[in-house]
């Protein structure tokens, strides 16, 4: 169901210009973009904006990387090095993500287990 809503705001062609979300007798759900039937209640409605405009494109000369002069040696330039994440901030960003992806399937425990993962990879020593 929730694929279907989706496709409707995502294909800037079909976009309807308004949106219902219609209950049946049977308690089933339904959206459309007519209004609900006599039969069934309109939870609610909402009115679709048009999309915006896509920004302007770069012309070919702007994007296209300036010429090398013929027989110049190419430098390799290092980008700067990120600082190497303690040990510390690792463990708290892969609980957040733990967190992010199960949100729904972790139990009080497992939650606490992660926490506690945190506090251990944080202590000083």
């Amino acid at each position: 169901m929730h694929a279907i809503l989706l496709t409707f705001f995502l294909l800037p062609g079909s976009l309807p210009a308004s949106l219902h979300k219609c209950v049946g007798a049977n308690g089933i759900a339904s959206y459309q973009s007519l209004p609900c039937a006599a039969d069934q209640r309109t939870a609610w409605s909402r009115r679709s904006e048009p999309p915006a405009a896509a920004p302007p494109a770069l012309p070919a000369a702007a994007a296209a990387p300036p010429p090398r002069a013929a027989g110049a040696a190419a430098r390799f330039v290092r980008p700067a090095a990120k600082p190497a994440p303690t040990r510390c901030a690792a463990a708290r960003r892969a609980a957040d993500l733990t967190r992010a992806r199960l949100w729904n399937r972790l139990s009080f425990r497992q939650r606490s287990d992660l926490d506690a993962k945190v506090a251990l990879a944080c202590a000083k020593r």
